[in-house]
């Protein structure tokens, strides 16, 4: 009993941290979105996503474009679920990669799941690529785009994963 009293508090600990982090900056809520359906809308995040990585990053490794898939896949299912609380009716992959990225970073460093293909793309990061005209991780709502940052993001990287060097930067910066 102890023991899952300790994990769900553990778990609950890294949801606030990760939509600290992914939701931050993001001017995500319309402006007339009620509290309690943003409470419901978290909820609703935390079991998906939860879902998600059970079925996926535990059982098995996931590849970056498997990884993009899931989440072009959890961004359709919360505009069709709670486009009517968010900004312009939708949230940006952006917004997504950055909450999904954080919460397999957290899980990953606790040794709950294996070494994520990717890492939470935010200003610091996307900074350290080095582009010419970078994007605010805010507002890429473009598949490709993203898809530009992991490419990049691989060859800073070489030879350790993403996930590796990103963890590496944020050592460097602490």
């Amino acid at each position: 009993m102890l023991e899952m009293q300790k994990a769900a508090f553990i778990d609950y600990e890294i949801w606030i941290l990760s939509f600290g982090g992914g939701f931050q900056r993001a001017n995500l809520y319309a402006l007339d979105a009620d509290e309690r359906e943003k409470t419901k809308f978290r909820a609703a995040i935390r079991e998906k996503v939860k879902e998600i990585v059970a079925d996926k990053y535990h059982k098995s490794t996931v590849s970056s474009s498997e990884h993009i898939e899931v989440l072009l896949e959890i961004k359709l299912w919360i505009d069709s679920h709670f486009s009517s609380i968010l900004r312009n009716g939708e949230i940006k992959i952006g917004v997504v990669q950055k909450l999904v990225n954080l919460y397999l970073k957290y899980q990953w460093c606790m040794g709950l799941i294996d070494r994520p293909p990717l890492c939470p793309f935010d200003r610091i990061v996307i900074g350290k690529l080095r582009l010419k005209n970078p994007p605010n991780w805010t507002e890429i709502d473009d598949i490709n785009t993203y898809k530009n940052l992991v490419e990049k993001a691989a060859e800073v990287a070489k030879p350790m994963s993403i996930a590796e060097w990103e963890l590496d930067v944020f050592s460097r910066r602490s």
